[in-house]
């Protein structure tokens, strides 16, 4: 599977008989996780069917079925896979800085206007966590999903405390509200159509909350664009 910012091809060859039966079916499963991911950023949730995830799943419909009786099967798996899968992509970085790491955190919330993709994938996410209202399943899985990103958040906070480019504060309650700033930004952006949310956000973030966390010699970085 690709990151939240392209679809992945979802391809596999779980079909072929060239594995073993366990890695063969590792293979299906994430074939129908892309094939998930593609449908959902083209249909969104609301008008999401079995047929369409069928049509981006490179092998037969049969297939789809024999490993998920249903939408709602299916879409409790994929929300599995979400948390896994943004979260690694959230925490990936290649530098051990906390301000860059903190910086790239952020920025990854940021949906351009031609990022027509992401922008109906996290339209689809905001209508899973409508379902999580009435739904334990999805409201477990979903908090899962919320407490693992703004712990990962918290954590370069922390990193940032341990090594003095930070002030001492409170790296969960900051870590939280850095998090939950960037989804309601995006939430507001996809379902309102409030264009350039996420970026003013992340914007004000830098601005308003990074340059208070910072200790005197350092400085917010300054994004491109």
């Amino acid at each position: 599977m690709g990151t939240e910012g392209d679809a992945g091809n979802g391809t596999s060859q779980g079909d072929t008989g060239s594995g073993t039966p366990a890695e063969d079916a590792g293979d299906t499963h994430e074939a129908i996780m892309g094939a998930t991911y593609r449908a959902l950023c083209e249909h969104g949730y609301a008008n999401l069917t079995m047929q369409d995830i069928a049509d981006e799943f490179d092998k037969s419909r049969s297939l789809l079925h024999y490993h998920f009786d249903t939408k709602e099967d299916l879409l409790l798996a994929f929300v599995d896979q979400m948390i896994g899968w943004i979260g690694d992509r959230l925490a990936e970085t290649e530098t051990e800085d906390p301000l860059p790491r903190l910086a790239e955190y952020v920025d990854r919330f940021v949906i351009e206007p031609d990022e027509s993709d992401r922008q109906t994938f996290a339209l689809a996410v905001v209508e899973l966590r409508v379902q999580a209202v009435h739904h334990p399943q999805f409201r477990e899985k979903l908090r899962a999903h919320y407490d693992r990103n703004a712990e990962t958040v918290a954590d370069i906070i922390a990193d940032g405390i341990g090594a003095g480019v930070f002030r001492d504060v409170d790296p969960e309650a900051v870590g939280e509200a850095i998090y939950t700033a960037m989804v309601g930004a995006r939430t507001y952006q996809v379902t309102l159509g409030a264009a350039d949310a996420t970026r003013r956000m992340r914007d004000a973030i830098a601005e308003f909350v990074v340059r208070e966390l910072l200790v005197a010699d350092r400085d917010v970085p300054e994004y491109a664009g």
